[in-house]
């Protein structure tokens, strides 16, 4: 005898129709996103290539990349970063977390299978940019910048750094060094102040600590004075450093976690609050500036920094100006490469009077990144140069 029987319960169209809804709107909302889009910014790259190699698809690429940057479509690409963080622990395909709280570029693990002859071709490039300094009277000194991963190896826990790439720093100063190139390796520097305060680089940011950045300062002093730099007119500076303070670095935002409430974002670093105040000049020097300033341009050395992110971060420029006791002129660019900084020096900033010194901050991990149009820019305008240099002569 079977039991009494129980009706199925209805279906539960409410929840059914609810989620169509939900999926009709969202595409609705993205249609309308790009729509809004094309008819404010006109979708630049799409324009651009048009239909030029279709039939590898460069057209639906081009259309792809240009929708990924609508606000609707980066609004929703920052919420799944933030809910695969929350809920996985991932930080996207940029950032890599290591040993617990200490994040790293994944640049930085990557073995490009040309990067040796990349790195050679930028060798090149870089002996005949010293070439042409030199041509003009410039002195040119590189300051080759260690892989965050190189320094902070103990820190990788889980994370594998290529054996491949544990000779690329020193490959290519002994490349540099035998073509009459001088370089300042900054490796010594930054592993002295990681065997004495346990880091050099911050664990949130792709650059170094304020100390790494200090110590790296220093080194290159001392071999500007030991190549016979001397300031002038001598400017120094006195160095207060405030209260501790958190900071976030830039692998936070590169991970897309910059906008979740504190609480939930990695741990921050920190930080300092630095001051750098000019000290007065003695009035021997007043003097000396006051008859230059009243018979035309102040005479003097000028000292030009060109490079990365790296001589913009963790107040790398100002500890430079400190210990070199002179002005500093920052040309580096956020993101700019091998190449970009040094392009533009050599173009608008190389003829102005004065300018003598120029130090080259180049970090590890672009020696071996694919050639772009910015060494080809660069190239390009080292050409000029020999050109015109050629035709004054004749």
């Amino acid at each position: 005898m079977t039991g009494p029987m129980h009706p199925s319960p209805p279906p539960r169209r409410w929840l059914a129709w609810g989620i169509v809804a939900f999926f009709v709107a969202l595409e609705l909302a993205l249609i309308l996103g790009n729509l809004l889009a094309l008819a404010q910014e006109g979708f630049h790259k799409t324009a651009q290539n048009g239909w030029h190699d279709f039939i590898h698809g460069a057209p639906m690429r081009t259309l792809a990349d240009d929708l990924r940057t609508t606000p609707l479509a980066e609004w929703l690409g920052r919420r799944q970063r933030e809910l695969g963080w929350l809920v996985l622990g991932d930080l996207g395909p940029r950032v890599r977390q290591g040993c617990p709280g200490w994040l790293f570029l994944t640049d930085e693990l990557r073995l490009d299978p040309q990067g040796t002859a990349h790195a050679q071709a930028r060798a090149d490039l870089a002996r005949r940019v010293h070439a042409a300094l030199a041509a003009q009277g410039h002195h040119l000194v590189l300051a080759l910048v260690p892989d965050k991963t190189r320094i902070e190896a103990d820190h990788l826990c889980s994370l594998r750094r290529p054996a491949a790439l544990e000779r690329r720093f020193q490959a290519w100063i002994e490349t540099l060094r035998g073509q009459g190139v001088a370089v300042i390796p900054l490796d010594q520097p930054l592993a002295q102040v990681k065997a004495r305060l346990g880091q050099a680089f911050d664990r949130t940011d792709t650059h170094w600590s304020q100390t790494g950045a200090e110590a790296a300062a220093q080194a290159i002093a001392a071999q500007l004075t030991a190549q016979g730099f001397v300031p002038s007119p001598r400017r120094d500076y006195r160095l207060e450093r405030g209260p501790l303070h958190a900071r976030w670095g830039d692998l936070v935002r590169l991970a897309g976690l910059d906008g979740l409430p504190e609480g939930l974002r990695p741990a921050p670093d920190e930080v300092h609050a630095l001051r750098f105040e000019l000290e007065p000049p003695p009035p021997s020097q007043v003097e000396t500036l006051s008859a230059d300033t009243l018979f035309g341009e102040p005479s003097g050395t000028r000292l030009t920094l060109v490079g990365t992110s790296f001589s913009r971060n963790a107040s790398f420029a100002d500890f430079l100006a400190l210990h070199l006791h002179t002005d500093v002129g920052n040309l580096a660019r956020d993101g700019g490469g091998f190449a970009q900084s040094m392009q533009q020096f050599l173009e608008h900033e190389m003829h102005e009077a004065g300018s003598s010194w120029v130090i080259w901050e180049i970090p590890e991990r672009v020696l071996t990144e694919p050639w772009g149009e910015a060494e080809r820019r660069l190239s390009a305008t080292i050409d000029d140069l020999r050109v015109a240099s050629e035709q004054q002569r004749h």
